[in-house]
């Protein structure tokens, strides 16, 4: 009675189901309802390829080039054929294992091991040929939760692979905006430099007639001067930029030059967000399926430390041919053969058993919070986002309006200046804000363009649900 018990309690404690998460996603998002307005005459499309829809050739040559050739995605790939291999070890536990031999030894005997003359043969010949299996008889599912644990491993490299996916068309689309916005913040100060230069040459003619002090000239030469120092470090960044993108792409970083030669217009505000429920982030996220996976792998491999408390049953076959004469193998006399079933029940390891338990219970308990993690990170990813996008659009604005201002108030201060009704540091300050103020509006789109790729990306980069 004692006995049964005892593997009734055994039996209990294997069943006893692992933990689990608890969250759950919000019915919508807290910018939902501005979106649905913004977008209301906006048609709709598949959105799988999202970078499609920039109508820009060359971004989509560079996606589906990165795509195909970036490293950490053909890195994030060969971890599914690793996951797979190691898949195939803990499933070929749950079959026989079938050895098959043979083997010819040639002994000769010692003549002076004792007193008497010796008898019997020189040589001693042995010949041997047969199979041995050993089958773990998987009774109480230890190796089936292994096996299953594996599976888990497999699925969840794959999603990896789709995150790795998303991360990888997003970073060549941002450094792709960024290389535009860093050409365009180039032509600003170029356009500046010529329009300083100008300045610059009017000051001096007008010193030289005597109608304005030398200070006057001084400070046009150091306005100009500060503005052609900006444009080595814009031009640095520039090229930094591109050879990042060349990584991306998996190509010497070098060959990139050549496609940015000429400037290209950045866009600005143009694409779709079909944001749907907060709850399809946990089908569409990569990351946040993987984390559900490797949440689903470690609570099989806890089911595995438990049953090890079970017995292990084993079934060992032993078939050959024996002999010691070449004429007699492989015939019916020289035949042997070995049945041997065991079994093992394990009495004391001195608590590796239960302390193996604990360990993968805890290890799944860290998965279950890095899942709960994962899926706040992606709300919060998709809401930042969003709140960023919708942000910045306004700041464009107000920044091409301040932009206007500058520029209508520069050509003010020039015609005041050269009337005499005004100094030049009048004249300074309307140049310098109108820089600054262009600088800002075309940073202002680099973070706009950057944000809509960021709301791609936390949404999952596809809007097709898996099964």
């Amino acid at each position: 009675m004692r006995r049964g018990m005892f593997f009734l309690l055994l039996a209990l404690a294997s069943c006893r189901p692992c933990a689990t998460p608890q969250i759950s996603p919000p019915s919508d998002y807290a910018e939902g309802g501005y979106i649905d307005s913004c977008m209301k005459d906006e048609p709709e499309g598949s959105l799988v390829d999202w970078w499609k829809q920039f109508d820009d050739p060359l971004l989509t040559c560079f996606i589906e080039k990165g795509l195909e050739c970036n490293q950490d995605l053909r890195i994030a790939r060969e971890r599914i054929c690793e996951a797979r291999a190691i898949w195939g070890i803990e499933f070929s536990r749950l079959l026989p294992h079938i050895d098959a031999f043979a083997l010819f030894s040639r002994m000769r005997n010692s003549q002076t091991l004792s007193d008497a003359d010796f008898s019997g043969g020189t040589f001693i010949n042995f010949f041997q040929a047969g199979f041995d299996t050993l089958w773990e008889i998987d009774l109480f599912g230890k190796n089936l939760s292994r096996a299953r644990a594996a599976a888990y491993d497999i699925a969840g490299a794959a999603e990896e692979v789709r995150n790795v996916h998303v991360s990888v068309a997003s970073e060549i689309a941002i450094h792709y905006f960024r290389i535009l916005a860093i050409q365009e913040r180039i032509g600003v100060t170029k356009n500046h430099i010529a329009v300083e230069q100008e300045l610059v040459d009017l000051v001096t003619e007008r010193f030289e007639a005597g109608l304005i002090p030398e200070l006057d000239v001084f400070t046009a030469k150091a306005l100009l001067q500060e503005r052609r120092a900006i444009l080595p470090e814009q031009e640095g960044r520039l090229y930094k930029t591109i050879y990042a993108l060349g990584v991306l792409l998996g190509t010497n970083p070098e060959n990139m030059i050549s496609y940015f030669c000429e400037p290209r217009p950045l866009p600005c505000r143009k694409g779709k967000i079909p944001l749907g429920l907060p709850s399809e982030l946990l089908c569409r996220r990569g990351d946040v399926r993987a984390a559900e996976f490797t949440m689903l792998a470690s609570g099989a491999r806890v089911m595995a430390a438990r049953k090890e408390i079970f017995p292990t049953i084993s079934l060992d076959a032993f078939f050959s041919y024996a002999t010691g004469f070449a004429t007699q193998w492989f015939k019916g006399p020289s035949r042997e053969w070995n049945l041997l079933p065991s079994i093992f029940l394990p009495i004391f390891h001195g608590g590796k058993i239960l302390s193996n338990i604990r360990a993968e219970t805890s290890i799944q308990r860290q998965s279950v919070l890095a899942y709960e993690k994962s899926v706040l990170e992606a709300l919060r990813e998709v809401e930042s986002a969003l709140v960023g996008y919708f942000q910045e659009g306004a700041r464009i604005d107000a920044l091409q309006k301040e932009v206007d201002a500058n520029r209508s108030g520069r050509k003010m201060a020039n015609t005041l200046y050269f009337g005499g009704k005004e100094n030049f540091l009048f004249v300074l300050e309307t140049e310098r804000d109108l820089y600054v103020s262009e600088s800002f509006l075309v940073e202002s789109k680099e973070f706009l363009m950057t944000e809509l790729v960021a709301i791609y990306k936390a949404l999952g980069g596809g809007w097709e649900c898996c099964d």
